[in-house]
């Protein structure tokens, strides 16, 4: 069986996606506007992990993503303080 080669620009169409995917699906759950999860995302450990693709994150769905998302949240209050939407 040949080994399938993935480069770094797949990864991130692929992170993208995912990130994109949970991002709506989290706004449609909490009525939070897309905007402020967005920001709340981007500045967040998750959104670092993601796009490390040493973690693999990037492989996973957006509900495993999520689950990242609102664990480092909860973990790392104090870097969101006001932000805190869990």
């Amino acid at each position: 069986m040949n080994e399938v080669v993935i480069d770094d620009s797949q990864r991130e169409m692929c992170a993208v996606l995912v990130m994109r995917t949970m991002l709506t699906d989290y706004c449609n759950d909490t009525g939070v506007s897309f905007n402020d999860v967005f920001f709340r995302f981007v500045t967040s450990p998750a959104y670092k992990m993601l796009f490390d693709y040493s973690t693999g994150l990037w492989m996973e769905g957006p509900d495993y993503l999520r689950n990242i998302f609102e664990d480092t949240m909860k973990t790392n209050l104090n870097w969101y303080g006001a932000f805190a939407i869990y």
